[in-house]
């Protein structure tokens, strides 16, 4: 997905997202207490997710993270506050950078920074960051492994990549990662994503009427998803990959 794509298809739907009571009680309904309710995550992360996430990154004290495709910003900011961590999130989504800021001084890390950048061109410099992180943004990059490269690229030797996406039978993330130069240490379905997942695409649907009142246009992406993404999920895993490049 180009950037003109992700930008007219999620902008709308980012400057609504607070403003959607319903959107949140569907994921707090299905995910209980393994929702991290407090970050206004959008879409599959868990309070089991983040955790993973800060195990496999390590920071330490002053490291700078990346999240790239960061979207509002909650969950790099967890990561990153909890490991005392500096934060740069990016996002091709305006709206969702904006509305990062303000989440990261509610949550208290108000020294975060956020940019309008991409997977492929996050116009960082080479071998400037710690550890990159990213939460269910690398499969909607069309170009995955320019991605991946991009990813090395900015890393310095030894820091680690960590993310989670979807992964059909065609597509070895794995094999992408070795080929930029990365040692992958882990690979792992997230636990209950299937009957989760489904959970929500159902209520989402069934909560259309209100969805679209309360996000406007923006509704519009999370209904054409929650309708024609289950046929395929059976073969699609949600999986987190953690990898640490190469000296």
């Amino acid at each position: 997905m180009s950037a003109e794509t992700a930008e007219r298809r999620y902008g709308d739907f980012y400057t609504h997202q607070p403003e959607s009571p319903t959107l949140r009680r569907i994921y707090r309904d299905v995910y209980a207490d393994d929702y991290p309710d407090e970050l206004e995550p959008f879409g599959f992360v868990t309070r089991r997710d983040l955790a993973r996430f800060g195990e496999l990154l390590a920071l330490r004290g002053g490291d700078l993270l990346v999240d790239i495709g960061c979207g509002r910003g909650g969950p790099g900011i967890s990561v990153a506050k909890a490991a005392g961590a500096r934060l740069l999130g990016l996002d091709v989504v305006a709206s969702a950078v904006a509305g990062a800021g303000r989440l990261a001084t509610a949550l208290g890390l108000p020294d975060a920074e956020f940019r309008q950048a991409s997977f492929t061109d996050t116009g960082l410099p080479g071998r400037g960051c710690d550890a990159v992180m990213s939460v269910d943004a690398l499969w909607m990059v069309w170009n995955k492994p320019a991605a991946v490269t991009e990813v090395a690229r900015v890393l310095r030797p030894g820091g680690r990549f960590v993310f989670t996406t979807w992964e059909p039978a065609y597509l070895d993330h794995a094999r992408m990662l070795a080929k930029a130069g990365f040692t992958v240490e882990a690979r792992e379905e997230t636990a209950g994503w299937l009957e989760r997942q489904r959970a929500v695409y159902e209520a989402i649907l069934a909560n259309r009427e209100r969805l679209e009142e309360e996000l406007g246009p923006g509704a519009e992406v999370i209904l054409a998803e929650a309708r024609d993404t289950p046929a395929v999920l059976a073969d699609t895993p949600r999986v987190l990959l953690a990898a640490v490049l190469s000296g």
